[in-house]
């Protein structure tokens, strides 16, 4: 089996004490922000296309290996080698992204994630240069950010890679069924 060598970890930074429309101020609990779909990005419909074509043009691809949520685009892109930044662009122009261990590793679905909203927004503000985040909790709108959370990503200890070893069980399995195929060869009669 191949082990990877683990890189280094990754800083993200969420809100952590905001203003919403409605005036109120408030302080965010760490727990609630690092839960994905708590604070969402958001563009207008309009722009929902325009900005998965962008992500796509800097380097983001459509994934195969997700479980759908209803999401109109589901994209990811390597992030510092052992990582991907996952965004979901939903027909309603909200937005959820997370950091993941990439797919190329096993461990990638048991793996903590930390979800995502500068960092996305960096990648097509040249579109839609407008930061929209929305409570989903509260149902109210953020329109300032006053601080935020620092948060640090990990890696895993250890890292293995899936092709490989997948390669591997392919070839044992061929090797094993022809050689059982081989057992079963007779001389053949005339009739």
């Amino acid at each position: 089996m191949v082990n990877v060598a683990v890189q280094s970890p990754i800083v993200i930074f969420l809100p952590s004490e905001v203003t919403y429309d409605d005036g109120e101020h408030e302080i965010l609990d760490s727990n609630f922000v690092l839960k994905e779909g708590n604070l969402r990005l958001y563009v207008p419909q309009s722009y929902v296309d325009k900005v998965a074509e962008k992500l796509k043009n800097t380097g983001f691809k459509e994934t195969k290996l997700e479980f759908p949520k209803g999401e109109k685009y589901s994209l990811t892109i390597p992030f510092y080698n052992i990582w991907e930044l996952h965004v979901r662009i939903y027909n309603d122009g909200f937005m959820d992204a997370h950091f993941e261990v990439s797919r190329e590793y096993f461990g990638q679905l048991n793996y903590q994630t930390l979800p995502s909203i500068y960092e996305v927004f960096d990648f097509y503000k040249e579109v839609y240069p407008y930061l929209h985040v929305y409570n989903s909790a509260k149902k109210k709108w953020i329109v300032e950010v006053h601080n935020n959370y620092e948060f640090l990503l990990n890696p895993p200890s250890s890292l293995t890679p899936w092709k490989p070893l997948l390669v591997t069980t392919a070839s044992t399995t061929a090797v094993t069924v022809i050689g059982f195929l081989l057992t079963k060869l007779e001389k053949g009669t005339k009739s």
